[in-house]
């Protein structure tokens, strides 16, 4: 199996692992920030996951892939992805979007040869190969299945941890 078979399997089935993941976060949970202390579940709320993985592939990865195939080499100067935030569509259009950018990265597989892959280039991330690209893609993607999946499994962990340091501190002050 060559590289874009393999990328396209990876890219596909992690793309569909990180729509599923965040299906798995109840719906009054997509938009509230995580419990837990700084750091446990982090501080974005599972929407802003899907979204940062829109943003990020729609105005880097996507056009980094492009650039090996006669694009221009994409540039951070206008990425502003907290103000692009602020005016998110809806999640459900967020996924939906995110699959579309993802396909779009798909079908461009079939049109790298095997030499290319390994062709090194000036990059946001210095000189890097296109093999580089699209691993980093892919896992950047995991980095993200793993953020949504932590945020529906651990949920409640952290939040019965939260309301026993805070009893806890209650009894604490009570004592005092």
């Amino acid at each position: 199996m060559g590289l874009s078979q393999w990328f396209s399997t990876q890219l596909e089935a992690s793309a569909d692992g990180f729509v599923w993941g965040v299906e798995q976060i109840p719906k009054e949970r997509l938009y509230a920030p995580p419990p837990g202390p700084e750091g446990g579940l982090g501080e974005w709320v599972a929407a802003r996951h899907a979204f940062h993985l829109l943003y990020y592939e729609r105005e880097v990865a996507l056009p980094a892939m492009q650039h090996w195939l006669g694009g221009p080499n994409p540039s951070l100067d206008d990425y502003d992805e907290d103000v692009a935030w602020q005016n998110a569509p809806d999640l459900p259009t967020i996924l939906r979007e995110f699959h579309q950018v993802r396909a779009a990265q798909i079908a461009l597989l079939p049109r790298i040869d095997e030499t290319r892959w390994h062709e090194a280039r000036e990059t946001l991330w210095g000189s890097v190969t296109l093999r580089w690209v699209v691993s980093k893609t892919y896992q950047h993607t995991a980095e993200h299945i793993n953020d949504v999946l932590r945020i529906a499994l651990f949920w409640d962990l952290f939040a019965n941890r939260d309301l026993q340091r805070q009893q806890q501190e209650r009894t604490s002050d009570e004592t005092a």
